[in-house]
């Protein structure tokens, strides 16, 4: 196997130039700047505390533009979009990018295909446990049948239908389950299910192999790849890849490389390629193959901004330009999408483009230009999908150059930390009533904290993992709108879990003791309180979140901070007070905050939990948390 390439090893001279200029400029600061949004030079800042100038011409949709398609003809491009209004397929015009038409659904997710013809679309139903077909008539769109797929179970089975790809001929249609681990064939004539296939964990994308007898499916849960036998419906071969494998692609066109495992310099002959695009290990996968079906690992580039750079470029979707000579990553994390030459057998770097909030997907259209999604439009409009021309290289160098203006800033390491914090905890409360109105006497209110997200589980994840994971991100708005239970996704198992860990997980891997409570299966929020009003010893960090509604947690809140006032610890102690909900500010109390103050100007989330990983000597977890400053306390001595 090869070793991993990271991005400035394969990048053209100007991209690494403009890498070496993000390094010396350090982090955009965090505490005291203009609040999300258009900024004065015409950059956006994201309440992530990130800063992007977005490429191309937006056109606005609706929240959380998942799919891009083009029409067989080139004159369309349909777009799927599953966030928190109600699902919809729109049709812009792929020439002018004017807004054709657009249909509601009562739900979908993910998967969008068209037959040969374009006259058919399907769309993955999402929870509602079904397939959508829709007509596609000069860009008019209208729903004319559902496809239902029956629960495994007469329980509580959730069932969630996502991407969806036809067979060659357009008489069958596969459709994945993401909770059910399950690919299920459906007859398009009769719209009837055929049979189904056991899959790995979490099954997120599915394409035909070269043959047209095997289908490959990437398995989000794993780090791993399934290849599927049509004949007899089963797994013929686990094939690994790195964490989190979301997007996959397969491209034909001969090409030589050196064959797998030789060792004399032998050069064996693909006629296709297969990309897959791992998000929580940054990196992406080759592979060659064979013609008897055999998948050949050609290569694991790193598409990391550094060598060494912490995780969190997030790569989650794949596109190709129309000649299949250019190969789009969209790094959801970085923003920015990598123009990948794919020519040779071994993909090299050709440059970067600045994307809007979270690109979610990529296409090459006919003239030569790309179209890419964002999931998370540009912090005010919730989506959006960008229209670019051809890029001359000239072009194409100026983009690279402002793609890493945009990248998280590297950790400084010019703070020295305070020797008299001994204990920290992070406690997550809604409470805004007398108990929280009495922390403010010896406490710093931090009146300009802004979330990154709207759901409560992506928030937790902010302050928790230092990034939404992938999961999250694409799911979590479904939550929010009621279409998912909350409890859905917390059962997703290796899924749902953030790339590098959570707070707790890091302290421990540097020895230090540390405890969750009320959160990520940990003991009950109300061990803690019992824990602290009996005089128990704290772990170094402690990170709570309180049970209930607002008016239930203001009681607890008052109780433990009451208990941890009492305490002789209390003077080598932070307590972090933040909020899930869309309350106001956040806080920060101990016995080594000084006098009672208010703080203005924008903190975001990520600066609240690299300045915990600083107080207590913990690496960054992610490129967002390893980017954002430390948060600016009036600290005062031990006594």
């Amino acid at each position: 196997m090869r070793s991993p390439r990271h991005g400035c090893l394969s990048c053209p001279a100007a991209l690494c130039v403009a890498v070496l200029i993000w390094v010396a400029a350090g982090p955009v600061p965090a505490l005291g700047q203009a609040g999300p949004g258009i900024q004065t030079d015409g950059s956006i800042l994201l309440p992530t505390g990130q800063r992007i100038t977005p490429a191309g011409t937006q056109v606005p949709v609706n929240s959380l533009p998942l799919t891009l398609e083009l029409s067989p003809d080139g004159s369309h491009l349909l777009v799927l979009q599953a966030g928190y209004e109600t699902p919809s397929v729109a049709v812009l015009d792929a020439v002018t990018a004017e807004p054709v038409s657009r249909v509601e659904l009562p739900d979908a997710w993910l998967g969008l295909t068209l037959n040969r013809s374009g006259e058919r679309v399907y769309v993955g139903g999402g929870r509602r446990g079904s397939v959508w077909e829709l007509s596609l008539d000069g860009g008019s769109l209208a729903v004319e049948r559902e496809f239902r797929v029956l629960p495994r179970c007469s329980g509580d089975c959730p069932t969630l239908i996502g991407d969806v790809r036809l067979d060659p001929d357009d008489r069958l249609l596969y459709a994945l389950d993401l909770f059910q681990d399950r690919l299920i064939t459906i007859n398009t004539q009769s719209g009837l299910v055929l049979h189904e296939i056991r899959t790995g964990a979490a099954p997120y994308r599915v394409r035909l192999g070269p043959d047209r007898r095997h289908l490959v499916v990437s398995h989000w849960g794993e780090a791993s790849l399934g290849l599927y036998r049509l004949s007899d419906r089963r797994l013929v071969e686990r094939i690994p890849v790195g964490e989190h494998p979301t997007d996959l692609l397969i491209v034909p066109g001969e090409v030589q490389a050196p064959a797998s495992g030789s060792d004399d310099g032998g050069e064996r002959s693909y006629g296709h390629r297969l990309f897959t695009a791992c998000a929580h290990s940054d990196n992406l996968w080759t592979h060659g193959i064979t013609e008897s079906n055999g998948f050949d690992l050609l290569d694991v580039q790193s598409v990391a901004p550094l060598p060494g750079s912490p995780v969190g470029s997030l790569p989650t979707a794949l596109g190709a330009s129309l000649d299949l000579r250019t190969l789009f990553v969209a790094n959801s994390g970085n923003n920015i999408i990598l123009a990948v030459d794919i020519e040779e057998a071994l993909p090299q770097t050709g440059g970067a483009i600045p994307t809007a909030w979270y690109p979610t997907a990529v296409a090459g259209l006919s003239d030569g230009g790309l179209a890419y999604a964002s999931g998370k439009g540009d912090g005010q409009v919730p989506g959006l999908v960008s229209f670019l021309p051809p890029l001359a290289p000239d072009q194409l160098e100026f983009l690279s150059g402002a793609a890493v203006e945009n990248l998280p800033a590297p950790p400084r390491a010019d703070r020295v930390r305070p020797a008299g914090v001994e204990h920290v905890a992070l406690v997550l409360t809604d409470a805004r009533g007398p108990g929280w109105v009495s922390l403010l006497r010896d406490s710093v209110l931090l009146e300009g904290f802004r979330h990154a997200a709207r759901g409560e589980l992506a928030r937790i994840a902010w302050l928790t993992a230092g990034i939404e994971s992938d999961f999250f991100a694409k799911l979590g708005p479904a939550a929010t709108a009621g279409r998912l239970e909350p409890r859905e996704l917390a059962a997703a198992g290796r899924a749902a879990l953030p790339p590098a860990g959570s707070l707790w997980a890091n302290a421990r891997s540097r020895s230090l003791a540390a405890e969750a409570y009320g959160i990520a299966g940990g003991r009950a929020a109300e061990t803690l309180l019992a824990k602290v009003q009996a005089g128990g010893k704290l772990a170094r960090l402690t990170v709570v979140r309180l049970p209930g509604p607002p008016s239930g947690q203001d009681a607890m809140l008052s109780e433990l901070m009451a208990g941890l006032r009492g305490r002789s610890d209390y003077k080598s102690m932070l307590v972090f007070l933040v909020p899930t909900a869309e309350a106001a500010g956040a806080a920060v109390a101990g016995g080594l905050i000084g006098a009672g103050s208010i703080r203005g100007g924008f903190v975001s989330a990520l600066s609240i939990t690299r300045t915990i990983g600083w107080l207590l000597g913990l690496f960054p977890m992610t490129q967002l948390d390893a980017g954002a400053e430390v948060l600016d306390l009036p600290l005062s001595e031990p006594h």
